[in-house]
């Protein structure tokens, strides 16, 4: 959903019931073919304030419950995510001409890294704040383990083990391999 910043007079509070059609790409990335299951998709409401010198905070949370693949076993599971947001967006600074021509690197404030940026049409658009939020609420190593963490609860084998799956290419077939008999200069 994108929302055009200069019509932003007051606070503004987008609820989320998951039919929005903006969430499309969202629920593709979770390889969710047709429409979510209504226990499993986005919920929630952000609130969008307008503040001074063309910054727009936004906040509330998000509710969402994707498929994903066990790390261990490739069996789906149901991860529930539940995330705050807080962020805040900021009108782009232009670039001046030299800028443009010289591709001059500028240096970030901190403000800038935890920010998102109005686009170049003067949209703020929620979709990719909502996606971020979800996407890095998943960890790394997704293994849904016993109530004694010693085992996933899917496939039941021991979460302890280093290798449940080997590749089948041999690490002789690496492109990496021929880097192994590679002679360095000594200095």
């Amino acid at each position: 959903m994108k929302l055009k910043a200069e019509e932003l007079r007051s606070p503004l509070t987008v609820t989320i019931s998951g039919d929005e059609p903006w969430l499309g790409l969202i629920y593709q990335s979770f390889d969710m073919k047709g429409p979510a299951p209504s226990e499993r998709r986005i919920t929630g409401s952000l609130k969008v304030t307008p503040t001074n010198y063309g910054l727009y905070d936004i906040e509330g949370d998000v509710q969402f419950t994707p498929s994903v693949s066990c790390s261990r076993c490739e069996d789906q599971i149901a991860w529930p995510i539940q995330r705050k947001i807080k962020v805040r967006y900021l009108e782009q600074t232009p670039l001046d001409e030299e800028e443009i021509k010289e591709e001059i690197e500028r240096d970030l404030e901190p403000s800038d890294m935890d920010a998102y940026y109005i686009d170049p049409q003067g949209m703020i658009d929620l979709e990719v704040v909502v996606n971020d939020f979800i996407q890095t609420a998943l960890p790394t190593r997704l293994v849904k383990t016993s109530a004694d963490g010693k085992s996933c609860l899917i496939c039941h084998k021991d979460v302890s083990e280093k290798t449940v799956f080997k590749d089948a290419v041999k690490p002789e077939h690496s492109p990496f391999a021929v880097l192994k008999n590679l002679k360095l200069p000594e200095e």
